[in-house]
């Protein structure tokens, strides 16, 4: 630590002439190597705001804690003026530096308070500190935003203190509050149905995917971020884990099997994921669900009509695009679902988050065409989605990054727990086969908390 201290002081130090020169803040960043960490104790033992990330294979994972930048943005715009806000800040810094990022649904903005309102329509972060294992590689990097209106000593006081807290954790026990159901969303559900069902038929869409939103509330015991995301960690294997906390009482998770794209140089990995089916208890079973899946005709048609659509939307920065010609079968815990691999190779300098904007929301979370099914999504639908399949992800400051989309999801704030699930509706769909499907994407999150076997009043099934 004493050769990270004089690194992270020359580093201050360099920020604070540039952000004298400049007239402006000026990023300081430094990275060093970590025996480990266990990211879910740190949250638990944290009074900061969190971002979490973790891959399939858990190969990746990242904690950032506290926040040296936030930058925001809004409106139908909003993807490129963070990217605009971001950059000036990349070019800033000799160092690779990570920021978390997530956007809303749809930039729809309606009238009334409701329990997003502390996320926005689009957040980039820069953690304070960001604890990162890539494979064995276990890193620290700390970062603080310099101002020339504050001295050098200043920021390393304040960093020493931050530190030595983090470095004398004691975990207090994280209880299980008990929960009420306050609404089941099955109502609203059937209504959303017969609308789209209405919609196709008038040849207005070809496919639209409407959610359903389910809520809790709990106890007036502190959410348990930690223990739900280790549990999501430990059994959903497969799924990204992800949480977007800015707040102590107010925080997005989930466990997703969908990543909306990933960059690496000029190279671009993505996926269509459409097409689902309940996963049985035996392999005999298994192996007849998957057989059915891939020939059914309705998640067939569901599943092109994505494929379509995200080649359609790489088609503009690609030199070329692979995929197979044929469906595979991605399988989670609950689920199975259809899986096309999707990678290209740029051939223009297309930034990540003008990708991620032509990407979203792909057919699989917004439906075909997709202007059209997105405004009738907000005709159609009763309550705010808010970063509900949206994309949130990492970048650096390399242009490099991953997003995924944030579905199999919940949001807490304060004492109410709001669950999500979506399905894509087309001309074969039927109501029942729809909400049955909506209660397998719900279990995830349902599992983690004990919600699968809570009824509405409180009372256990």
């Amino acid at each position: 630590m004493p050769d990270a201290q004089t690194h992270i002081k020359q580093r201050i130090e360099q920020a604070h002439k540039r952000a004298r020169a400049w007239q402006r803040p000026v990023l300081a960043s430094y990275t060093w190597e970590i025996p480990s960490f266990d990211a879910f104790h740190i949250i638990q033992n944290t009074e900061t705001s969190h971002y979490y990330f973790s891959t399939p294979d858990r190969s990746l994972e990242m904690l950032g804690c506290a926040d040296a930048l936030v930058l925001t943005a809004s409106g139908p715009e909003r993807f490129q003026r963070l990217q605009y806000d971001w950059s000036l800040h990349r070019r800033d810094v000799d160092a690779i530096i990570y920021a978390f990022s997530g956007f809303s649904f749809d930039a729809f903005v309606r009238p009334q308070k409701n329990m997003w309102e502390a996320f926005g329509e689009a957040s980039l972060v820069v953690p304070k500190f960001l604890y990162r294992r890539s494979g064995d590689k276990y890193t620290l990097t700390v970062s603080t935003l310099v101002s020339a209106k504050r001295s050098v000593e200043q920021y390393l006081i304040q960093l020493a203190d931050q530190l030595a807290q983090f470095n004398a954790l004691h975990a207090p026990d994280e209880k299980q509050p008990t929960y009420s159901q306050v609404k089941d969303g099955v109502e609203h559900f059937k209504s959303s149905f017969q609308q789209a069902k209405l919609n196709i038929a008038e040849e207005r869409v070809e496919k639209i995917v409407i959610a359903r939103e389910e809520i809790y509330q709990t106890t007036d015991e502190a959410f348990p971020f930690s223990t739900t995301l280790r549990h999501l960690s430990e059994h959903q294997t497969g799924s990204y884990v992800f949480l977007y906390q800015p707040k102590r009482e107010i925080g997005f998770f989930g466990a997703t099997p969908e990543r909306l794209v990933k960059k690496q140089g000029p190279y671009i990995e993505t996926a269509a994921i459409a097409g689902t089916i309940k996963r049985p208890d035996t392999e005999i079973e298994a192996d007849a669900a998957k057989q059915m899946l891939l020939h059914d005709a309705k998640n067939l048609e569901e599943h092109q009509i994505v494929v379509k659509d995200i080649k359609n939307s790489l088609t503009p920065y690609a030199a070329t695009i692979k995929a197979p010609e044929s469906p595979l079968i991605l399988e989670n815990r609950s689920v199975f679902h259809l899986h096309t691999p999707i990678q290209a190779t740029l051939d223009t300098n297309a930034s990540l988050l003008s990708i991620v904007e032509s990407l979203h929301p792909t057919p699989a979370l917004g439906g075909s065409p997709k202007r059209t099914s997105v405004r009738l999504l907000r005709e159609i639908e009763r309550f705010d989605r808010g970063w509900y399949g949206s994309p949130f992800g990492w970048l650096n400051t390399d242009g490099e990054g991953e997003f995924v989309v944030s579905i199999r999801s919940a949001l807490v704030h304060h004492q109410f727990v709001a669950l999500y699930a979506g399905c894509g509706i087309v001309q074969e769909s039927e109501l029942e086969a729809e909400l049955d499907e909506t209660e397998i994407k719900l279990s995830p999150i349902k599992q983690a908390l004990g919600l699968d076997k809570v009824r509405a009043g409180g009372n256990e099934a």
